[in-house]
């Protein structure tokens, strides 16, 4: 009997067990859904209040960035047509798409009762703190407008900037990209061309050639050579005109100097071609090019 009874005993407490997992479970799954119910309702309310505001909005955003697109493309081609300086071109196209845009983005903020002045005020308090960490950056930028509006060079002249010299490619508020002569592409930040020595050698670039004759050689000849072999060459430009002259009086002979300009591109062409006209010129008019020459005297010491 008392075995019967422990069995109904442990049978009791099982049942009641699964019973309060039963319940639990149940329970446990009636306010996930409950929750999720509240969640779509939300959201239901929210597209129900808010759709037309919402469509709105979008309409406002995507007509603000057709319009930027539109007046900045007329506005590139009316400045290209009065032959306005690239540079100046690019900067004032993406001002006023960034002003069109953000106009569209405070009208769609409004449809939602969003008020934007403390947005503003938080800026420009965030903006005060962190100016202080974007020194580098804003002087580029502060560099990039000073060189915009004074324009010592623009998009395609030949300039020399410390120890770079080549065409620039591209010019933005923050870099100016220079193409060297031999090819490499230097990005070089505004704040280091404002304060520095800028040559501008506009469409041609400066080629000096340095040769050196013998001192017993007819110099009005050599030099007339000279003239001859670069005047004969069409890629040297004829403005500014060449100089050829006699430079210097050396220890081991005469300096004869051509300073001549070129395109970008035929610079090292014309470097290499030149200085194997005038060898092969002076070889056959029998113009010497001396070498380095030291007089040596020996004397004997009498004891």
């Amino acid at each position: 009997m008392k075995r019967i009874a422990r069995i109904s005993l442990f049978s009791a407490i099982g049942v009641s067990v699964s019973q309060g997992a039963h319940a639990f479970g149940g329970s446990l799954f009636s306010a996930q859904m409950r929750t999720s119910q509240e969640i779509i309702a939300i959201v239901m309310e929210f597209f129900v209040k808010y759709s037309l505001n919402l469509l709105g909005s979008t309409i406002v955003l995507c007509a603000g960035w057709i319009v930027a697109k539109f007046i900045g493309a007329f506005v590139r081609g009316l400045l290209i047509r009065r032959h306005a300086d690239v540079t100046i071109t690019k900067f004032l196209v993406g001002i006023l798409k960034a002003l069109i845009l953000t106009c569209a983005l405070l009208v769609a903020l409004g449809n939602f009762g969003i008020t934007i002045f403390p947005f503003i005020a938080g800026l420009s308090v965030l903006g005060f703190g962190t100016s202080f960490a974007l020194q580098g950056p804003l002087s580029n930028y502060a560099a990039g407008a000073t060189l915009v509006f004074t324009k010592p060079f623009r998009v395609g002249d030949i300039v020399e900037v410390g120890e770079w010299v080549g065409e620039v490619e591209d010019m933005t508020l923050a870099r100016t990209m220079i193409k060297t002569v031999d090819g490499t592409r230097v990005v070089i930040p505004n704040k280091k061309i404002i304060g520095e020595v800028l040559h501008n050698y506009s469409e041609f670039k400066k080629l000096d050639i340095k040769v050196g004759v013998s001192y017993g050689t007819d110099m009005d000849k050599a030099v007339a050579l000279v003239k001859k072999i670069i005047s004969d060459d069409r890629r040297v430009t004829q403005r500014p005109q060449p100089k050829v002259g006699i430079s210097e009086l050396g220890e081991s002979g005469v300096v004869i100097y051509a300073r001549i300009w070129c395109k970008q591109s035929d610079y090292w062409d014309l470097m290499f071609d030149v200085n194997k006209s005038i060898y092969d010129t002076f070889k056959k008019n029998s113009v010497t090019i001396p070498f380095p020459q030291r007089d040596v005297h020996l004397y004997n010491e009498k004891k």
